[in-house]
């Protein structure tokens, strides 16, 4: 019988060492691609949560920074690119806004968030929307002129008019239209009070409304002051636009940016809007109605000055003469107005309460009912909240 010799079998060895390398390069090659692809995924979904994170952030910058004059005066399908910004202590991050008008209360708030890596490179995007609605002050007034306690008169040039006006040029918008939100509407009060008014016959002559006075109205108590539907006194106050501390004589004026496109200088601290609607007047601050707080004992405001929106004043308001606002004016304190040329438009609320707290009227000063002036500035100053706790919905 005749046997192979060993040199036929010469390099199986070889084959079988080659072919068993290429399995384990295979599952080697295979394990590292299976790690780098989960390591990828991994990054990937990381870099995605926090891009949706991001974006998360933009909605409630809006919210929080909410821009009435550019937001509440546009019109219904409107959509205005509210830019992009840079995340805080978060680096290579951004989030692109954009709000838009679904009609006179709804606004829809996407935001597009970006993570890049230090090159700029990008990482991932996320988006989310929000619907918010516009969170309106409910005017309670039903008076030129609330308080609580009683008023003295001083000389006979001043008037208190309860039937509704519409101020001169307020009953078109911007664009020269008929404004929905100003019209004429059932005459009020001269003066309504917790107690007595103070009007005495001979006062009575420069009252005039329907009727000209209500006295002890059980109504004109501290909710009346501070609670106006949804919004109370410190839910604006933390939402005010300005914020003036000082209780020296302040002398607010429109005023306009220096540079192109001049749109109305809403940075300015002592621009509180362009009541006027006359010859000369700033037109681009007439659509603008900002929310005014006084946090000190007294606001006193000096001659020549003007402005609209909502002022609320924390202690009492001194008017020395050339005032004009219009809106709606809330005083925790009393009311000491003298002079000439003061002109007030909408409503002035005094709550009196402190037990010094006393009320004045004197000198050429008009106080006249406007429901327009009231709905113009309450819908121009309101301010926007999210239709749940957590309303954002994501997009992609």
């Amino acid at each position: 019988m005749r046997y192979p010799r060993h040199s036929d079998e010469r390099g199986m060895a070889l084959a079988v060492a080659i072919f068993a390398l290429v399995v384990i390069g295979a599952l080697v090659a295979g394990a590292f691609y299976a790690s780098t692809l989960e390591q990828r995924t991994g990054r990937n979904s990381l870099y995605a949560s926090e891009a949706a994170q991001i974006a998360e952030a933009g909605p409630m910058a809006v919210l929080a920074n909410w821009d009435s004059y550019a937001l509440n005066n546009t019109g219904v399908g409107s959509k205005v690119d509210l830019g992009t910004t840079a995340v805080p202590n978060w680096p290579h991050s951004s989030y692109q806004t954009t709000a838009t008008r679904l009609n006179t209360q709804l606004f829809l708030i996407t935001s597009l968030g970006s993570l890049t890596d230090a090159s700029g490179n990008l990482l991932a995007q996320n988006s989310v929307a929000t619907i918010a609605r516009l969170n309106f002050v409910k005017a309670t007034a039903k008076a030129a002129v609330t308080v609580t306690k009683p008023i003295t008169f001083n000389g006979n040039a001043f008037g208190v008019i309860g039937n509704d006006s519409m101020p001169k040029g307020w009953d078109k918008d911007s664009l020269g239209n008929a404004d929905p939100n100003c019209s004429v509407g059932d005459n009020q009060a001269g003066i309504r009070s917790a107690t007595t008014t103070g009007a005495n016959n001979g006062d009575l002559t420069k009252i005039s409304g329907s009727p000209k006075t209500v006295e002890n109205d059980p109504t004109v108590n501290s909710d009346f002051f501070n609670v106006f539907g949804d919004v109370s006194f410190d839910d604006l106050k933390k939402s005010a636009d300005i914020v003036i501390s000082a209780t020296t004589p302040q002398q607010p004026a429109p005023s306009l940016m220096t540079t192109a496109p001049f749109r109305c200088n809403t940075g300015d601290m002592l621009n509180w809007g362009e009541p006027e609607r006359t010859a000369g007047y700033v037109k681009a601050c007439s659509t603008y109605f900002p929310i005014i707080y006084a946090s000190g004992s007294q606001l006193k405001m000096a001659s020549n000055a003007r402005g609209q929106g909502l002022l609320l004043i924390e202690g009492d308001l001194e008017i020395a003469g050339g005032f004009e606002f219009y809106g709606l004016i809330v005083a925790k304190g009393g009311i000491k107005i003298s002079g000439t040329g003061n002109k007030i438009n909408g409503a002035l609320l005094a709550q009196d309460v402190a037990i010094g707290d006393q009320n004045t009227i004197s000198g050429n000063t008009t106080l006249q009912f406007s429901s327009c002036a009231l709905n113009k500035a309450i819908q121009g100053s309101a301010n926007a909240k999210p239709l749940t706790y957590r309303s954002w919905a994501q997009l992609h």
